[in-house]
């Protein structure tokens, strides 16, 4: 994909472990104070964990030392450069420079994350890959992926290349193929 100079683009980064609240802090103090026109992402489900006399409920970050910046190419450059917030960019493998991640498949994954965070799978490794499909029906309508069967039981896989694959469970009747 061709980065053109004033568009803002979504691109992966990695933290230093266990840093994803402090980057996401760091990026929205960055907002607000430097005036830097940039939205960051950080995928989050809730975990009930039982302590002695009770419940404790909270946020964690879905994928550890993972979070999404949507910035010019020179913003997202500053961010780690000028103003020594402690992240790595991830490289698209094939042209060594900054990973983009599409508009569509960035809107397609929040979506999913918003909508259903402990129904999504991770994989590093794809399923047994299959045709281009819409979800049509149903909470995940609009969806766009590849179908992907396991157990008798179809997904739609969507790719964020180089980044992760995630799946969720959807019935075959709701989707479409497209070309």
């Amino acid at each position: 994909m061709q980065v053109i100079e004033n568009q803002k683009y979504w691109f992966a980064a990695r933290t230093r472990d266990k840093q994803e609240f402090a980057v996401r802090k760091s990026l929205d103090k960055l907002k607000s104070e430097e005036k830097l026109d940039l939205d960051c992402y950080l995928p989050m489900r809730i975990v009930i964990s039982q302590l002695k006399y009770r419940r404790k409920r909270s946020e964690v970050p879905v994928i550890r030392n993972l979070i999404f910046i949507r910035a010019t190419k020179q913003t997202a450059c500053d961010i780690s450069n000028v103003y020594n917030v402690q992240l790595f960019y991830m490289k698209d493998l094939f042209t060594h420079s900054m990973l983009v991640v599409p508009d569509k498949q960035m809107e397609d994954f929040m979506f999913v994350m918003d909508l259903n965070p402990d129904g999504v799978n991770f994989d590093n490794e794809p399923f047994a890959i299959g045709d281009k499909v819409k979800v049509v029906k149903g909470d995940f309508s609009g969806i766009e992926g590849e179908v992907a069967t396991e157990a008798n039981k179809t997904y739609v896989v969507i790719r964020i290349k180089g980044v992760l694959i995630a799946s969720v469970k959807v019935p075959k009747s709701y989707l479409k193929f497209i070309k």
